[in-house]
């Protein structure tokens, strides 16, 4: 009677997850079941931190080890037994992240067993050490390209980005790459207190001075005189009057920069972008690896060449890799992939998504797309 129970049945005994209480339930397989309470009752604790979580800890434990760490692991739920359970997916709400280091193949988890491919069963060129999957991603130190840092693309900041009006004086706003409130003004009172001419046209001074003040990685800090008339502000410095503050200056590029990368206000980092020309990276290509990594071949296709082919084209070298003889320990290696990859790649064309790559930024799908992919 147990058994053909637990045939019908998700059967729960002693479910301690979080907030559970010992809870004990059976809950009806094939059919559609929705848990409902209030905020903190339980829910997710139940569905995800204990029926989810113990399904993915058996399937873990039929995979080997190398493959199980490629996983986010979920903890071992605080339960006593679980019967009846099958193998489950779990569909996240939310829209998905707005990375652009995110993809389809690493929704999918496609670009890990890619990886391993490359790492395991690639054509390597001569005298070249082996390199382990991490070395096959971006998103590593160890596989990113050296001069982009796994973005694929660089940033030039130029006078013409920074100065779009070259007439217009430093007072006047000719910087447009500075902030126009009190930051901006402060580097201006700066500049007025290192002697610089801020009511000239921007364009009829120097050569040396105009890439000084963008372009300089030195962090001068002098005296400050807000309000002052350059004049003023000379004789002030002369006289050693007592400042209103010491202020630091630092020069347009690197105040791009750094907002760009430290600020946390995303509006801040959307202003300093637009002056920021972004380019293909010259090294890898904006294939974001670098040139070890590139080197390995499989289908005479390095891995970011292999990452931009359809799926539908994907699986059919997956497939025709899956029906080979294997002798040896490479080509066991590629077999015992290829039947992976193309295993997934079937339920993904069954699915209408055989025209996306595994590049394919997550951040440009629709959430119908994302939410087949998850299934996938």
């Amino acid at each position: 009677m147990a058994e053909r129970s637990s045939k019908k049945m998700i059967i729960v005994r002693g479910a301690r997850e979080h907030n559970l209480k010992d809870l004990s339930l059976e809950i009806p397989r094939d059919k559609l079941v929705v848990f409902t309470g209030i905020s903190g009752s339980g829910k997710s604790s139940l569905a995800f931190g204990t029926l989810y979580a113990e399904a993915q800890r058996r399937y873990l434990e039929s995979v080997s080890p190398y493959a199980r760490r490629l996983f986010n692991q979920m903890s071992v739920p605080e339960v006593d037994s679980i019967e009846g359970l099958p193998p489950a997916v779990a569909l996240q709400q939310q829209r998905g992240g707005t990375s652009t280091r995110s993809s389809v193949g690493s929704v999918t988890t496609l670009s890990n067993l890619l990886r391993m491919l490359y790492s395991r069963a690639g054509d390597y060129p001569d005298n070249q050490s082996i390199i382990y999957a991490e070395g096959f991603s971006p998103n590593t130190p160890q596989g990113a390209c050296t001069v982009c840092h796994g973005l694929g693309s660089v940033f030039e900041i130029n006078e013409q980005t920074m100065v779009p009006d070259p007439r217009l004086s430093i007072r006047e706003g000719a910087i447009a790459s500075w902030p126009k409130a009190w930051q901006g003004q402060n580097q201006r009172d700066i500049l007025v207190s290192m002697g610089y001419n801020v009511d000239v046209p921007w364009e009829e001074l120097s050569k040396h001075d105009r890439e000084w003040i963008l372009f300089t990685e030195e962090t001068p800090t002098v005296p400050v005189y807000p309000g002052f008339t350059p004049k003023e502000t000379a004789k002030a410095i002369r006289d050693k009057k007592t400042p209103d503050y010491m202020g630091t200056f630092i020069g347009a590029k690197a105040y791009i920069l750094k907002t760009f990368s430290s600020s946390q206000s995303e509006l801040m980092k959307n202003r300093v972008r637009q002056y920021m020309i972004s380019t293909t990276c010259p090294l890898c290509e904006g294939k974001r690896l670098n040139k070890a990594s590139l080197s390995v071949k499989f289908e005479g296709k390095d891995i970011a060449e292999l990452s931009r082919l359809p799926l539908s084209a994907l699986a059919r070298i997956f497939d025709h890799y899956t029906g080979l003889s294997a002798k040896n320990e490479k080509q066991i290696v590629t077999q015992r992939i290829s039947a992976d990859i193309s295993s997934r790649l079937s339920v993904m064309l069954e699915l209408g998504l055989g025209y996306l790559t595994l590049e394919r930024s997550t951040p440009t799908l629709s959430p119908g797309e994302l939410q087949r992919l998850r299934l996938a």
